[in-house]
């Protein structure tokens, strides 16, 4: 996992609840090797990254999935900003999610080597209904559900969703149905 999703996950974590609980995670952590800081362009083990959130749920009795699906709409405002030219021209949420497969990422791949960014497809069902196709090795679902919702902040639309299948429950992806109004 890139150096930039822990950066979001330790913005959140100080953002939300406080610098002392971060600096009690990185003191928790079984880490993989001595990897502090985590830098924003470099690769880190998964399981660094879930040990972090694994101990973040523990600390603030919290589920992981709420603390996933919390990161995912913390993250997209943030990623916004820092990169504007991935929404310049673009109107809607759905030409944005549209856009993450084969712009987004590919522009990922470029910039960071070894990024491994998941497969997210968007196809439209009819004029305010897509069906999104997730996959990804660390199953991290309710962070596409959080970042759907930040996508809809963002855009100022609201965005239902319903997940139809998981790889959770054992299926080859995820398939959320979505609506626009």
């Amino acid at each position: 996992m890139k150096g930039v999703i822990f950066n979001l996950l330790e913005s959140l974590i100080v953002d939300k609840f406080g610098d002392e609980i971060l600096e009690e995670i990185y003191a928790e952590a079984h880490f993989s090797a001595d990897v502090l800081p985590f830098v924003g362009p470099e690769s880190y083990p998964d399981s660094d990254w879930f040990a972090m959130a694994t101990l973040l749920s523990e600390k603030m009795n919290l589920p992981v999935d709420d603390l996933v699906y919390e990161l995912g709409k913390y993250m997209f405002p943030v990623l916004a900003d820092r990169y504007p030219v991935f929404l310049d021209n673009l109107r809607s949420p759905l030409e944005f999610l549209k856009s993450v497969n084969d712009v987004i990422h590919v522009e990922v791949d470029k910039l960071f080597e070894q990024s491994n960014p998941p497969l997210i497809k968007v196809e439209d069902v009819n004029h305010n209904k897509a069906r999104l196709r997730y996959y990804s090795e660390r199953k991290l679902c309710k962070l596409v559900e959080g970042l759907l919702d930040g996508v809809a902040d963002y855009f100022g639309q609201k965005i239902s969703y319903s997940h139809q299948q998981c790889m959770r429950d054992g299926a080859r992806e995820c398939i959320l149905h979505l609506q626009f109004s």
